[in-house]
């Protein structure tokens, strides 16, 4: 009778363990990080929590042609001129991403980096992820851009962007993101700002497994009550998302023709009253 008296004990105790194990590891796998909250680096124009995988390479092509305000005359901007960046993005671990770009308008080159500091986990004990990005830009155009030669220094031709992404997976199909940004540029003509505040929303919408909906808004900030401050125009785009694990091609409208952070936020133009949307096209090619 005692020896099964201690057979019992022994099972119970084995059972118990076993149950406490695979419930750690079932925390364990609800801990990691959620997978893909948006589908790309870039969303428009601006940034999301997603970096390049570690050790791989992605090459990065953003094409905007000229607004629609001139209807037939060139195609509603498709023979206007049209604002082109390369880049090329690295990543250092799973964590750090570094990049860099050129730019036709300005001759704007950029060099970059994206840190994620948080990632929103399956078992919700992190509900959100929080990504840090910023740049800085140099201006490569001639030197009397930036006023009279003999005041000109090098550090005229420099802006910077500092940005806090935060993100979250709702669920399989909604991802939307928020962002508060500060620009800074070194050198502004008169009426101009050297520092910049906004806000920038983003959503993806999942149709199918490859293919998304997808929408943002920038909003800058400042005080409008001072009429002789040059206050940026909102960016709103829509458009549709292409993707896969190789490739993402982005197919939108939006009325910024920017292509670098802090030129998109700080000096827009184009307003939605006056047709200034134009056709924006991102492509993403991973190594």
């Amino acid at each position: 009778m005692n020896q099964l008296k201690n057979i019992a004990v022994v099972v119970f105790l084995l059972s118990t363990l076993m149950v406490s194990a695979q419930e750690q590891q079932e925390t364990q796998k609800d801990n990691r990080p959620v997978k893909d909250i948006f589908g790309n680096g870039l969303l428009f124009d601006q940034q999301t929590v997603r970096g390049a995988l570690p050790g791989a390479f992605e090459f990065v092509i953003q094409h905007r042609f000229g607004t629609m305000q001139n209807g037939i005359q060139d195609l509603w901007g498709i023979y206007s001129s049209s604002n082109v960046r390369l880049g090329i993005n690295y990543g250092i671990s799973n964590n750090i991403t570094l990049g860099f770009g050129t730019t036709r308008y300005n001759k704007l080159q950029d060099f970059n980096w994206k840190i994620a500091l948080l990632k929103q986990t399956r078992s919700g004990s992190i509900p959100f992820s929080l990504t840090y990005y910023g740049n800085v830009v140099i201006d490569a155009r001639p030197k009397d851009i930036f006023g009279p030669i003999s005041s000109y220094k090098f550090i005229h031709r420099l802006s910077f962007f500092n940005q806090l992404i935060f993100a979250r997976k709702f669920s399989d199909n909604l991802s939307l993101l928020m962002a508060p940004s500060v620009s800074n540029f070194n050198a502004v003509n008169y009426g101009y700002e050297n520092a910049n505040y906004s806000m920038s929303f983003g959503g993806r919408l999942k149709v199918t497994k490859k293919m998304n909906l997808i929408a943002g808004y920038d909003i800058p900030l400042g005080n409008k009550k001072d009429s002789t401050i040059f206050r940026p125009k909102p960016n709103l785009s829509c458009g549709l998302e292409i993707g896969s694990a190789t490739h993402t091609f982005q197919v939108f409208v939006t009325n910024s023709d920017y292509l670098v952070n802090q030129y998109v936020l700080s000096l827009n133009t184009n307003s939605l009253k006056n047709n200034g949307l134009l056709v924006g096209l991102n492509i993403t090619v991973r190594f």
